[in-house]
């Protein structure tokens, strides 16, 4: 879901015309489900059968309190109103106060990921400003369907390209790791009991981990967020092998011929990691190690499920993480344009509250507002939240430390994922660097 904020107002027939070309342009949005069979199908309306479903409601007069639990009361019943077997899995509800009109835009999860997001918000404020003017809704070429993508999966999972990988998930599977302590034992999370603990960098350390403290090592930012994280397992835990569920966009370049950087629908790829943190505070080595482990993951992660559910001998599952990490990106651009902004108005509970949480912690990053902002999501039920505040403090202190100690490091320092030779390991590779540096002398 998204809520806009248009200090000015909406448009509601440009909004409605937006959103009906949104629909009828991105397949995704006409998705239903159905159980048939013991399985479930999925498969596309056709346009004439999807009305997009907006509704204006008038908050004039009501003060800042009124309105958030206004609010909150209809973003809850807009989000559990999404019908996954009949449509519309598309809906939208206009909020006008004296301030401006708010817009939420709830689409269920099974037909959007992050980057789907990203495509549907660029495509909203150009096709807002076109129907403004009253000019037809053109928005840029499609690219290959969920469709192709999905009956191309289904080819490579019998590849042998994927075949070489699965040894790699095999040792990951084999892991043992312990599970993550617990203030409290219980069955079952229920969705209904989760909490969470926000914690955020200023603009200017954002500002930093976005960009030079990515130089002495080579790293990409999940490689100094990770750092942090293993950090502050290793020393809640006292562990070094730290599990984690990692979530990626999925969006990889493992298919010739085949571009869905245009395609809306859910490609998120889930997979196991497991940081084997050095066991020393050194963050070099620290850094290196984690950005290294990172880098022996095949295809960025994507060929674990397709292994599992996709390919002929079905890989068996293995253990299941207690944690979960995904980062989301960077979301200013796409939400804040000449005419709206994100709004601070609450969505509504995206998830059923009887769902079940697989995860003990789940950590979710971003950056919005030009600040990086990471939240906890915890089962109150199994974890008192003085212990999650705790641990978010150490992980913002470990973070910090990580961008301070790249940001005053003048030199640059090499590891293997740099270099083309794969079986070079790291302290092979510093014995080069040794000979390399006498030599020179």
């Amino acid at each position: 879901s998204v809520m806009l904020h248009a200090s000015k107002g909406f448009d509601p027939i440009a909004v409605e015309k937006t959103l009906q070309a949104l629909t009828e342009h991105h397949d995704a949005l006409r998705m239903v489900y159905r159980e048939e069979q013991g399985g479930v199908i999925q498969s596309f309306q056709a346009i004439d059968e999807c009305k997009i479903s907006l509704e204006i409601v008038d908050l004039y007069g009501s003060d800042e309190d009124m309105l958030k639990s206004q609010i909150k009361v209809l973003a809850d019943r807009l989000q559990s109103s999404l019908d996954i077997n009949n449509g519309p899995i598309v809906k939208a509800e206009q909020y006008r106060t004296e301030k401006g009109d708010h817009l939420l835009i709830a689409i269920h999860h099974l037909a959007v990921d992050g980057v789907s997001w990203r495509i549907l918000l660029q495509d909203f404020a150009s096709g807002y400003l076109q129907a403004e003017k009253q000019e037809d809704i053109v928005f840029p070429p499609k690219t290959n369907s969920f469709k192709d993508w999905g009956e191309e999966l289904l080819a490579f999972s019998q590849s042998e390209q994927l075949s070489k990988q699965a040894d790699y998930w095999e040792q990951i599977d084999a892991e043992h790791i312990s599970p993550v302590p617990k203030d409290h034992e219980l069955e079952k999370r229920l969705v209904k009991h989760t909490s969470s603990v926000i914690s955020e960098l200023s603009e200017e350390e954002t500002k930093h981990l976005l960009t030079d403290v990515h130089h002495p090592y080579g790293t990409e930012i999940n490689d100094l967020l990770l750092s942090a994280l293993g950090l502050t397992m290793e020393e809640w835990t006292k562990q070094q092998k730290i599990g984690i569920n990692l979530e990626g966009h999925g969006r990889e370049d493992i298919i010739p011929n085949v571009n869905i950087s245009r395609t809306v629908g859910w490609f998120t790829a889930q997979y196991p990691v497991v940081l084997d943190m050095p066991g020393e505070r050194d963050l070099s080595a620290v850094i290196k190690t984690v950005k290294e482990g990172l880098r022996r993951v095949p295809d960025k992660g994507i060929g674990y499920g397709i292994l599992r559910y996709l390919s002929e001998s079905k890989q068996k599952k293995g253990f299941t993480p207690d944690i979960s990490f995904n980062y989301l990106g960077q979301f200013d651009s796409e939400v804040k344009t000449e005419f709206f902004e994100p709004s601070s108005y609450d969505m509504g509970r995206q998830v059923s509250e009887e769902s079940e949480a697989l995860y003990a912690l789940s950590f979710s990053g971003m950056v919005r507002n030009n600040r990086f902002v990471i939240s906890c999501s915890y089962n109150e039920k199994e974890y008192d939240r003085s212990t999650i505040e705790e641990l978010m403090e150490r992980f913002k202190d470990h973070l910090l430390l990580l961008i301070r100690h790249c940001t005053e490091k003048e030199d640059k320092e090499f590891t293997p994922s740099d270099f083309s030779a794969e079986d070079l390991e790291m302290d092979e590779m510093g014995d080069i660097f040794d000979m390399l540096e006498e030599n020179l002398k």
